[in-house]
């Protein structure tokens, strides 16, 4: 993972294809997490999409985030820009694709950009359309991803 920048926030952004589902669901779980662990003052969380066009995230987001007693605040979809990439010190893709995708265009952040499957050894599976089981499948992976994020962070399971 990069090192971290000299600024007051270490800024670690999700990224995925619509910004509607596995994103947003990686995002409010990390703020969660990070705020439970007194941490969240360090940080700033963000999500963005490689093709964003619906305005609010997805219903079923917003149930699985309230059955796990996650806050979720107002949100809208981000579209990703160079700017956002630029400024994040760790993006997370929730697929090698949406990884390959922004180090092709920005090869200089290489080093800051990793995959759930380098992560993790898996892809984090898009319920998009696929009933709240789905759902409550990518939850499950997006916290195993987030354990592997906090070992690399911390240096331990869910510091």
């Amino acid at each position: 993972m990069a090192e971290r920048k000299n600024t007051t926030k270490r800024k670690i952004m999700f990224v995925c294809t619509g910004n509607t589902c596995r994103s947003p669901m990686a995002q409010f779980l990390m703020i969660d997490r990070l705020r439970k662990k007194r941490k969240l003052s360090k940080y700033e969380i963000s999500s963005a999409g490689l093709d964003v066009y619906e305005f609010d995230m997805m219903p079923e987001t917003k149930k699985i985030l309230t059955e796990l007693d996650v806050k979720v605040t107002p949100f809208k979809p981000t579209q990703l820009t160079d700017i956002l990439v630029d400024r994040a010190d760790l993006i997370v893709c929730m697929s090698d694709k949406h990884r390959k995708a922004i180090v092709s265009i920005m090869e200089h952040t290489a080093d800051k950009v990793f995959s759930s499957m380098q992560l993790i050894g898996e892809e984090i599976m898009d319920p998009f359309g696929m009933g709240m089981m789905a759902y409550e499948d990518t939850a499950s992976q997006i916290n195993r991803l987030l354990d592997a994020i906090f070992e690399k962070e911390f240096g331990a399971k869910n510091s």
